[in-house]
Parts: C-alpha cells; sequence; structure tokens
C-alpha cells in the first residue's frame, strides 16, 4: 500500500478524476482527518479552491468544535470558507426521511448552489478506500446489482473523490506526520447504524483472516468495476435492439428477453433506473409467465405485466375520472366534435368507429363521459343481450394500461358507447330516426 502523498493524490487526480489545475475546486470540509488532509493536499499543491462546511447541528457543542476548528485552519492558510448551519432534524422529520439522509440532501443542495453562485467546477469530498469497502458491504447486505458492488466512484458528474486510493490508516498518519489537527465524530462509533457495525464489527474480522484484505478488497472491486462495465455495454445493446420507449412508456418483450441466457440479471439492469430493487425484479421474473395483468412498483415507477410485453411507465396522478359534454363543447381530455343535425334522406351510416352516429332524440345531453369500472355493462352494436364492459375489453385485447385509460360516454345511467370502439344498439339511428347525433373524436 504506497505513502499516501501529494504527488500520488495529484496522479489519482489527473487519471482517476480527470481534474486539471484549471479546475476550480470546491472542498467539502467536515474537520474529520480526512476531510482536513485533503484540504491541506490540495492547498499545497497549487490548486484554485475554497473550503465548504457543513454544520448540521446533531452532536451539540461537538459540530461547534468541528466548525470552529476548519475555521481556525481556513484562516491560518488563507483559504476561503464557507459555512451553513442546517436544522437538520427538522428536515428529516419534515421529509420523512433519516437523518443521514436529510444530512445529504442538504449539503448536496448547498454544494450545488455554490457551484452556480461561484463558478467553481467541481466538488471535491474526503471520501476514502475504506468508505468505499464499507459501501460494497452495505450493499451486498441490503441486496444490488454489480454497480452496487463496485464501491464509490472516483468522479460522479461535479463530485470527486481522490483519497479513494488510500486507507483511513494511511490519512490519519498524513495528518500527524504534518501535523493537521481534526475532530473524531462519535456518531462513527454508534453500532447501531449499519455502516458503523459493518466498520466495528464485521471488517475487524475479515482484516484478521486477511492481513492484506484492504488490498484484496481494492482488487475485487476493480473487477467488479471491469465486469459492471461489460454487463452495461450489453445491456445498452438490449435496450437500443429491443426496448422501445412509447410516448414515455418502456416496452420490453418478453420474448426477447428471455433469448438472453443471463435475462434475469440483464432485467435488474434494465429495471434498476427506474427505482425496482431485487426484491420487485424478482418478483416480476416469478410472474413471466403467467397472465396478464399483474402489477408491480417501485417508488417513482410501475410495471405491468402485458400479454407479451413488460410496460413500465411512471406512476401519475389518475387525473380527471369524468367530465360533462354537449353540443359545441371541447375538451383536452377526450377531443371531440359534437353536431346534432336532422337526419337527410341519404344518410349513410359511420363505419369509422372514430365518427359516430346516434338517434339524438334517444339521448339525453349533455353526456357524461367518465372511466369504467367494474359491473358497467352495454349493448354491443347488432347484439340483443348485455355485455360486460370488462368482456368486452378482454374481447378487443385491451391491456391494462388501455383499460385504464379507457373512456365510457353515458346517458342518463345507459353506456352510449366506448368512445372509438363501438356503439351500443339502443342509440343507433334507425329509419325511424328524425335528428342525428354526431359525435368525431379528433
Amino acid at each position: 500500500m504506497p505513502k499516501l502523498t501529494q504527488q500520488l493524490v495529484q496522479t489519482v487526480l489527473d487519471h482517476n478524476c480527470h481534474v486539471s489545475m484549471g479546475d476550480k475546486l470546491l472542498v467539502a470540509v467536515s474537520g474529520g482527518a480526512d476531510s482536513m488532509a485533503l484540504l491541506h493536499i490540495l492547498q499545497q499543491g497549487g490548486y484554485q479552491l475554497a473550503a465548504a462546511h457543513c454544520n448540521f447541528q446533531l452532536r451539540g457543542e461537538a459540530s461547534d468544535s468541528d466548525e470552529q476548528l476548519v475555521s481556525d485552519f481556513c484562516t491560518a492558510n488563507g483559504i476561503r470558507l464557507f459555512k451553513t448551519t442546517f436544522a437538520t432534524r427538522e428536515h428529516a422529520s419534515a421529509n420523512k426521511i433519516s437523518i443521514e439522509m436529510a444530512a445529504r440532501e442538504l449539503r448536496y443542495n448547498w454544494f450545488n448552489e455554490l457551484l452556480q453562485e461561484h463558478n467553481f467546477s467541481l466538488v471535491v469530498t474526503g471520501h476514502h478506500g475504506n468508505d468505499s469497502i464499507e459501501t460494497f458491504f452495505l450493499n451486498l447486505v441490503r441486496g444490488t446489482g454489480v454497480k452496487g458492488l463496485t464501491g464509490i466512484s472516483y468522479r460522479n458528474k461535479y463530485v470527486v473523490r481522490p483519497l479513494l486510493a488510500f486507507a483511513r490508516k494511511q490519512i490519519e498518519h498524513y495528518c500527524l506526520e504534518h501535523a493537521i489537527s481534526w475532530c473524531h465524530d462519535a456518531s462513527n462509533d454508534d453500532t447501531r447504524f449499519i455502516r458503523n457495525k459493518i466498520r466495528h464489527e464485521v471488517i475487524p474480522v475479515l482484516e484478521s483472516i486477511n492481513p492484506s484484505f484492504f488490498e484484496t478488497m481494492q482488487a475485487n472491486m476493480q473487477h467488479l468495476t471491469d465486469a459492471e462495465y461489460m454487463l452495461e455495454q450489453e445491456v445498452e445493446r438490449f435496450i437500443q435492439t429491443d426496448v422501445v420507449n412509447e410516448a414515455g412508456t418502456i416496452i420490453i418483450p418478453i420474448s426477447k428477453l428471455k433469448g438472453y441466457p443471463h435475462y434475469a440479471s440483464l432485467l435488474f439492469e434494465v429495471l434498476r433506473p427506474y427505482g425496482f430493487n431485487p426484491v420487485v425484479v424478482g418478483e416480476v421474473l416469478q410472474h413471466l409467465d403467467s397472465s396478464s395483468g399483474k402489477q408491480f412498483f417501485s417508488a417513482s415507477n410501475r410495471l405491468i405485466k402485458d400479454r407479451h410485453n413488460l410496460l413500465v411507465m411512471p406512476i401519475e396522478d389518475l387525473g380527471v375520472q369524468h367530465f360533462w359534454v354537449e353540443e359545441g363543447m371541447t375538451t383536452h381530455d377526450l377531443p371531440m366534435e359534437i353536431r346534432i343535425y336532422d337526419k337527410p334522406a341519404d344518410f349513410t351510416f359511420s363505419r369509422n368507429p372514430r365518427l359516430m352516429h346516434f338517434d339524438a332524440d334517444l339521448v339525453d345531453l349533455p353526456l357524461l363521459v367518465r372511466r369504467w369500472k367494474q359491473g358497467d355493462v352495454f349493448m354491443p352494436l347488432g347484439m340483443k343481450g348485455f355485455k360486460k364492459i370488462s368482456d368486452f375489453f378482454i374481447d378487443e385485447k385491451y391491456s391494462l394500461k388501455d383499460k385504464e385509460e379507457a373512456w365510457l360516454m353515458v346517458s342518463s345511467e345507459q353506456i352510449v358507447c366506448v368512445p372509438g370502439k363501438r356503439l351500443d344498439e339502443r342509440f343507433k339511428v334507425m329509419k325511424r330516426t328524425k335528428r342525428i347525433l354526431e359525435i368525431k373524436l379528433l
């Protein structure tokens, strides 16, 4: 394990983080050994930089001591410092999220504001190799794809982490060697948190088995990073070749998917960006050969098992469920033109399902246009008996999405038609019809 030096960190910045001397850096400094060492190394290396410190008000006087330490160091070394204080517990409570998630949200939102306001190129954080290993085990325990086993990346958009090649003990040794003070966050010792339990109880056992555990895990995560890249290429080929994005709905053909010998992993990687976790993807896989209609949900999307496809779409508000229309009215929900006129002698009944003609004297206006519901029945044109709307949808091979988007036109609680599909026999134009109600779907 090479000794942590300014030269080695600069090499990592160049090769792994793609940072140049011309970049303007915002260094996130908590007061811990990692961020204090990072700030010292970057400042000594001549980079354009400023420091940013967040006081999350979670540890009382200890939080204030961290802030003072960072302020004193920046003053002594002529480093510009941005500081802010967050009501972290209140933010977590208001948004129903964990303290850790609240702190992350608050600090990265603030970092983004500083980037834009002061034209910084990048945020630099002090995450180190041990953090990456802990992340590996954290994801392993929770369940993850290959991506989650690659640890923390050196660069993610505007955030870079040049200390990932180094261990915590190397960083602390650097601070001692250069007389750099740092603060110890006592909350990092609380093993009620899963990450701390991994850090203090799991990893020490593994280190006792393998004295080169750090180096071994660094190599393992690099191998997994390479494997993840190859899998990513395969996923991209599948998406480009077989997956269709139709007006925001992702259509995954089941037969094409199952043509891959490793289709379970392939499906997980395709669904991962839409928030589906391994458990839900496992349930989807179990129902690939089942009948259509089954639904699965992530926090932001839903997946519908159709006859031949998996349909992925955003979870949206159901929106308007009913409205009224009459002659001369227009609507955005179901665009149409409605007019009433005397039946001409040469009247020809329309065979175009989007141009519908009714006996105007049998229909009460305004018409109610609403979504279908279980128990709805009508008398399809040409039939003498009633049929359930749900059975009609089956006959017409409606998907679940088609059913949810279907409208019905209703007159005095009787279904007049399924717009664009079928009229009701009871409202058709006959020889005795005097006036025509014409509805044209646009």
